[in-house]
């Protein structure tokens, strides 16, 4: 390609119609001549981001010609869009890529560090754990937090010991690793220093590492001053004296979290659900009403069927499902009735538990009773 005509894609990149920016857009991001390479990487030197952003996109074309130390500075760009292209450009580099990116997490620019790591971080790769566990030991803050968050989608052990470390470190660093060892088989002496953090004045951090400790976290958590704390033991424990007393927590979001948490364990805590069901909080309705299609309570039939009326459509088909998985000649009868409503996505809803109680038998007159109106 020749400069004239480069120049035109450029300049109509940069025009106010954005017919002619997509076009010029689409044209030069395919570009794979070898002589329009300089073109490119001299309109990289342009100050307007869409043509940063397009040029980055190009540049991916020639991937085996790239120095990538000349493109870090894109990726601490003030622009979004050009952040990502860049970082795009990065990630399909290859070994090159990454080995410019390791180098630069090093740098005595702070600036250029932070933007390294975290591009590795969104590597996922083997060769990116030994940088990043370097960069958690970082003199500044902001850079070992990205470390120890980057570090975290990683299953390899030997991030563990980095992950267990962090927890000692400024609160932004603690909450990171404990995001980072959510799910993670740890020693009895990584789950102590874990549930030290159970101590800790911030609620965020006490929340994490409940997660953390998942079922292994201590009853009494169910009486923290915390929300963010109570909903976070609701969504882990499978003790029923437990998610009874979170039932009736003040907070709505506790009262949700805890509904659900029954639900998908099919624990059997009717009492606790029936009064959520005339609940304030849509939520709240909503997470009791599909937590209660596993009873076999007679008295919940109705209590569901109730919903049905609920003002709030997400509720009348959390209903109707739990209906529908309950069966039984009564429940066919209202959904038969409920299926004529004018919301397309609703009436779908209702007609598919219809399908669900149709194909069910009755499990027996305890759990399918007859309802009169």
């Amino acid at each position: 390609m020749k400069k004239t005509a480069f120049d035109h894609l450029i300049a109509a990149i940069k025009s106010e119609d954005i017919a002619k920016q997509e076009e010029a857009a689409n044209k030069v991001c395919i570009l794979k001549d070898p002589a329009a390479l300089p073109l490119i990487q001299s309109a990289l030197e342009d100050n307007n981001p869409l043509v940063q952003r397009v040029v980055l996109w190009a540049l991916r074309n020639y991937s085996a010609d790239l120095d990538y130390a000349s493109y870090l500075t894109y990726l601490s760009s003030g622009d979004l869009g050009v952040r990502e292209a860049a970082l795009v450009l990065f990630m399909e580099g290859g070994a090159p890529a990454v080995d410019t990116l390791v180098k630069a997490g090093s740098s005595d620019n702070i600036v250029m560090q932070y933007a390294a790591v975290h591009a590795l971080g969104q590597f996922r790769t083997p060769e990116a754990i030994s940088p990043l566990i370097s960069a958690a030991s970082s003199s500044v803050s902001d850079i070992r937090e990205i470390a120890v968050m980057s570090l975290g989608v990683y299953a390899d052990s030997s991030v563990v010991p980095v992950l267990i470390s962090a927890l000692h470190d400024v609160s932004d660093v603690r909450l990171a690793a404990l995001f980072g060892l959510r799910g993670r088989q740890l020693s009895a002496a990584d789950l102590s220093i874990v549930s030290g953090c159970l101590l800790d004045e911030q609620e965020e951090i006490r929340a994490a590492c409940v997660y953390v400790l998942d079922a292994l976290a201590p009853e009494t958590l169910a009486d923290d001053p915390s929300p963010y704390v109570r909903r976070a033991l609701a969504s882990v424990t499978a003790d029923k004296f437990v998610l009874a007393q979170l039932c009736g927590d003040p907070e709505s979001s506790v009262k949700t979290a805890a509904a659900e948490s029954i639900g998908k364990q099919k624990i059997p805590l009717e009492k606790h659900l029936l009064p959520l069901l005339s609940d304030q909080v849509p939520g709240v309705r909503r997470a009791a009403a599909s937590a209660l299609g596993n009873s076999q309570m007679p008295e919940v039939i109705p209590a569901l069927i109730n919903c049905l009326s609920d003002p709030k459509p997400g509720i009348r088909a959390a209903a109707a499902a739990s209906l529908g998985n309950i069966g039984g000649e009564s429940v066919i009868q209202v959904l038969k009735e409920a299926a004529n409503t004018k919301n397309p996505i609703l009436a779908g809803i209702i007609k598919n538990a219809l399908a669900t109680a149709e194909g069910k038998k009755c499990r027996g007159v305890a759990s399918c009773p007859e309802v009169k109106f």
